[in-house]
């Protein structure tokens, strides 16, 4: 049974600006300048946040979404990881987390940095 993706609301696009200028203009995860647009990941916080939207290219958006990740093309998420945007790194933390090499020590390396609950998906809770 294929994985039902959330849909991505319209009134996410009231941060287009604001994601623009804090990006450049790139894809927040790979730096890409090729159709960008926003993302917002889920669950959907009830008013759009910048904190849970980022700016993503086609690819990086359709791994976000479930598409199969190309390890090799993946490396790039090892400096994403270290974003000091929490959109940027839980978004990278959880493409990490569908990567299937978790014996490569840049991923485990990622995945300690990023402080993401692998079960949840979101940031772990300070202590």
């Amino acid at each position: 049974m294929a994985r039902k993706r959330p849909k991505q609301r319209a009134a996410v696009g009231v941060l287009g600006k604001l994601l623009t200028r804090r990006s450049h203009g790139r894809c927040e995860l790979c730096e890409g300048r090729d159709d960008n647009r926003l993302y917002e990941l889920p669950p959907f916080p009830e008013e759009p946040d910048p904190d849970r939207t980022l700016l993503a290219c086609a690819r990086c958006r359709g791994w976000l979404e479930g598409a199969p990740i190309d390890a090799a093309e993946a490396r790039f998420l090892s400096a994403a990881i270290w974003s000091t945007l929490p959109p940027v790194r839980l978004a990278a933390a959880r493409l990490l987390l569908t990567i299937d090499f978790a014996d490569d020590p840049w991923l485990r390396d990622a995945l300690d940095a990023a402080d993401v609950d692998p079960a949840s998906g979101e940031f772990r809770e300070a202590s």
